[in-house]
């Protein structure tokens, strides 16, 4: 129960007391009183004076204090008057909770607080219950009804509201929830070696509360006096013979408590009794019920399970035989006993001995018909003949039998090298295996002995298990012992056949392997014929049996055995069987098999062979042996371009090259090539590619004939240049006059040079251009002023320029006159290069004109170049082209010679006119022209 002030008073609630005093009774005196202001004498503090504000701070204190005290007496008193029923209530889950809040008004009255019922409230912890869950009883009593769970605070309180706003807790209780046990199921027990006494139940659905589980036993003591069978199984049979169970005269014995959260309750010796029958049961109690288990009735010797066996000797005393000796771990009655015993390691199975032969109590035993030189594991256990319960298997011990002879002779076969056809013998490898259970002892050696027919033609001892023997090529019968210390094995046999002998494949021998339990079998038919045995030879990971061979060797009657060896899994095994007959002939068989197979380790490397425009060779190497994990069923091809979706194409198993077409030109391809088994297949690395542009041929066809139609072209332009010779030649090479044959050649100055010749200062000068100026002469007589002008003009031109027109000689010479030049052919000494002439300046009357020297080839007028074809001029007034102008021509010109002088390009100014064109005005226009030469007729102007 608590009690207290509500949250709104925390503070107070602190101070409140609980009280149990009874309702009703007077209070008054106990009430705490209001304690007066604290002044600073009573503080302590002498004659020191206080500031004000320390005074009134003190102040403020001392009401504060009186008021909590107040408060807390008043609550003490009002919580006094009040009480919860029931108190501490065991509640079961899943059902309601009815508590009771029961007011004292009488207490109330006296307090001068009388509360109503009607004012109460209800908390589950912090969690106030609806109020319509709460019942009016009377007006000093309220009760609530709610069903609590298990995610619920455990406080139930009842309150109220003092002043109508603060919350005053009145009473309170706590209660418990649970469920009640439920019966006790599955009570065993067990006697540990007749020291302690442990018996074990099941408990069922977990209650939530604490509950007490309790052992009971009950014992019904014998009346001796009465019951005389009781005596005689005491006194004669007992325990051999169980005594009946007596009803009468119960006692109880002492019992068990189990601890919290245990399933089991153990009790030593003696709080119980053997060879009596004691009845067991359990007990589980707490708040909310109790309930028993069924009871169990049993005698306690019944139960006991002994200790094992302690071994404390363990011998070879005879060459098959081991000797156990152990000590009884007790003596409460007769013991029977369990001997088991295997070889050790190997995994083999345990061996027991008989149960008859061990019924009686002893302390050892002889095991016989054991291997011998063998090591043995042995371990032992016992139980009492009236118990139930054997005890555990004791430690194992171990220890070797005594040696004997091998019961067996060795396992061995050979190899036979190529006869050596120069001295006529052979060279063959005896190879024998270690005998392991047969040997029997430690085997210290082996004697090899080779028979032709009846006579020994070699003996050797050895201690390997191999060597080498030359013999001639005929046959031989070879005979193999093992000894140790105890004496020889049986011998083995083996028939070494002659050259001649070939080996044959037997037809009907249907040999097959095949995986079957974690082993490799080997299966075949039975031959014809006498079979001495049979001999198997297996090479891992090889396609021919030219290896290191390992083989086991099989009886005659034998069609059926499994490889003994470390055989594994993804390994390729080749197994031989070779057929010994008693002839000397063997025949065998060959066959490759896998314990498992799976997936290849790596994928084959593919690379190209050959590419071409359109199609591409593809090569690559198996899968190594080792790597392939299982049998190659085929390969698949993948390729494609960057930009496409993949191709796959299949091929055989047998199938290491192959050519992929059609594909586009100039295109970069990707393949890979998988190598697949029954259980999952390997891709190897891709392979990039680019197919060519062209296919092989194709480039030297384009070369050949393009060189071809060059050629033809070639060929064809010949014939036309030769047929066509003259037409081309016009069109490529113009007919150029010559020079010699122009009337210039002919043409000399009337009137001789008068001064010195003077270098023309525009002989280089870059005026290329020449123009044609045609004079044409009228019937005006001329007057003695116009011919004195033109005398000199040509006296200018013949000194100034005439040696630069042509080269000629007849130009140049200043003795010469156009009269005296008749005689003379200048023809003969002109240039083939004829040089025109422009006139760059025009003078003043009176003043000579400047020529600029070209260097012009262009073919000269067509009156100069074929003067032969010109028309005659007519005879009246024309003259022989041929002719210069001479002298008597004077007389027939009548033009001015400012006329003629404008004809020729020359300024008709005159000296002393300011306003006329400077010459370098003349110069800029450029007036260009030939130097006049030709008349009406193509004669030239006199000069």
């Amino acid at each position: 129960m608590f009690s207290g002030v509500g949250e709104a008073r925390s503070s107070v609630s602190r101070l409140a007391v609980n009280s149990s005093w009874p309702a009703g009774c007077n209070r008054r005196s106990h009430i705490l009183r209001p304690v007066p202001p604290i002044s600073a004498g009573d503080a302590g503090v002498g004659d020191k004076v206080f500031d004000s504000s320390v005074m009134r701070r003190l102040s403020l204190l001392a009401v504060l204090w009186a008021i909590i005290v107040v408060v807390a007496a008043e609550g003490l008193t009002i919580n006094s008057c009040a009480y919860n029923e029931p108190q501490s209530p065991t509640v079961e889950l899943n059902t309601n909770l009815t508590a009771f809040c029961i007011l004292n008004q009488t207490c109330l009255r006296e307090l001068n607080h009388p509360i109503n019922s009607r004012e109460l409230f209800w908390k589950v912890g912090n969690t106030v219950i609806p109020e319509s869950q709460y019942t009016l009883v009377n007006e000093s009593v309220s009760s609530v009804t709610f069903q609590p769970t298990l995610d619920m605070h455990n406080s139930l309180t009842c309150a109220f509201k003092a002043y109508g706003q603060t919350d005053v807790t009145l009473h309170g209780i706590y209660f418990t929830l649970g469920y009640p046990p439920v019966k006790p199921e599955n009570l065993s027990c067990v006697c540990y070696n007749g020291k302690t006494l442990t018996c074990t139940w099941d408990p069922g659905r977990p209650t939530v509360m604490p509950t007490t589980y309790t052992l009971k036993q009950y014992w019904v003591e014998p009346d001796l006096l009465n019951n005389t069978e009781i005596v005689q199984n005491l006194t004669s049979d007992y325990p051999k013979i169980r005594r009946p169970s007596v009803s009468r005269n119960s006692a109880q014995r002492k019992d068990c408590v189990a601890e919290a959260e245990k399933r089991s309750c153990t009790l030593l010796f003696p709080d119980f009794s053997l060879y009596i029958d004691t009845t067991f049961l359990v007990e589980a109690a707490n708040p909310l019920g109790r309930l028993e288990s069924d009871p169990v009735q049993f005698d306690i010797i019944e139960i006991v399970k002994p200790d094992p066996p302690d071994i404390v000797s363990l011998s070879a005393v005879l060459e098959r035989v081991l000797r156990i000796e152990w000590k009884n771990p007790l003596k409460l009655g007769e013991l029977r006993y369990n001997i088991r015993y295997r070889p050790k390691g190997g995994g083999a199975s345990w061996s027991e001995v008989p149960s008859d032969d061990l019924t009686k109590t002893r302390e050892s035993f002889s095991l016989q018909e054991l291997q011998p030189y063998t090591t043995y594991t042995i371990s032992i256990r016992c139980k009492l003949i009236a118990a139930r319960f054997w005890s555990e298997w004791s430690k194992e011990y171990t220890a070797i039998t005594s040696e004997s002879a091998p019961s067996q002779g060795p396992e061995f076969w050979r190899k036979i090298s190529n006869a050596r056809s120069d001295v006529g013998e052979r060279v063959f490898r005896l190879m024998w295996k270690d005998l392991k259970s047969q040997a029997n002892g430690l085997i210290l050696g082996y004697n090899v002995t080779v028979k032709s027919g009846a006579d020994v033609v070699r003996t050797l001892t050895v201690e390997e298990t191999a060597c080498n023997i030359t013999v001639p090529k005929d046959s031989y019968e070879v005979v193999l012992t093992a000894y140790n210390s105890k004496g020889p094995s049986p011998p083995s046999t083996l028939i070494i056949p002659r050259v001649t002998d070939k080996v044959v494949q037997p037809a009907d021998m249907n040999l097959r392997a095949f995986p079957k339990d974690g082993l490799l079998w080997v299966e075949w038919r039975e031959p014809a014929g006498k079979v001495l045995g049979y001999v198997i030879e297996w090479c891992r990971n090889s396609l021919s049996m030219d290896c290191d061979a390992e083989w086991q060797r099989e009886p005659s009657d034998a069609t059926r055995t499994f490889l003994r060896g470390d055989i594994g899994p993804f390994v390729l095994y080749l197994i031989r069987l070779n057929v010994l007959h008693r002839d000397g002939q063997e025949r065998s068989g060959t066959v490759a098999a896998y314990l498992q197979q799976g997936a290849p380790t790596i994928g084959p490397a593919v690379q190209t062979k050959s590419t071409g425009k359109t199609w591409v060779t593809l090569t690559w190497k198996p899968v190594p042996l080792s790597k392939q994990n299982g049998f190659i069923t085929g390969y698949t091809i993948k390729y494609g371009d960057n930009y496409g979706t993949p191709k796959v194409i299949p091929v055989n198993a047998t199938v290491t090259e192959y050519t992929l077409k059609p594909l586009a030109a100039k295109t970069a391809y990707s393949v890979s090539v998988t190598a697949n088994t029954q259980e999952g297949g390997k891709a190897g690395l891709p392979l990039s590619f680019t197919t060519l542009p062209f296919d092989s041929g194709e480039v030297e066809a384009i070369v050949v004939s393009s060189c071809l139609g060059f050629l033809v072209l070639i060929l064809v332009l010949s014939f036309l240049f030769c047929n066509k010779r003259e037409q081309i030649k016009k069109h490529i090479w113009p007919n150029v006059p010559d020079p010699s044959k122009s009337n210039i050649a002919q043409w000399s100055p009337q009137t001789p040079s008068r001064h010195g010749s003077k270098p023309n200062p525009f002989q280089e000068g870059p005026f290329t251009d020449v123009s044609v100026v045609k004079i044409t002469a009228d019937e005006k007589p001329y007057d003695d002023q116009d011919l004195k002008s033109v005398d000199q003009m040509k006296t200018a031109t013949s000194e100034g320029l005439s040696s630069g027109i042509g080269g000629s000689s007849c130009l140049s010479s200043p003795q010469l006159s156009v009269s005296e030049s008749d005689g003379i052919s200048c023809a003969q000494s002109t240039s083939s290069t004829v040089q025109y002439s422009t006139v760059i300046m025009g003078g003043y009357q009176g003043q000579t004109p400047m020529f600029s020297r070209s260097e012009s080839t262009q073919p000269l007028l067509i009156a100069e170049e074929r003067p032969d074809e010109q028309p005659p001029l007519p005879r009246g007034g024309g003259r022989d082209p041929q002719s210069n102008f001479t002298l008597e021509d004077e007389g027939r010109v009548q033009e001015p010679p400012a006329q003629i002088l404008q004809l020729a390009g020359f300024s008709d100014g005159h000296d002393g006119n300011p306003d006329g064109p400077s010459q370098r005005d003349v110069v800029n226009d450029e007036q260009k022209t030939y130097l006049p030469q030709s008349a009406r007729q193509g004669g030239y102007l006199p000069q």
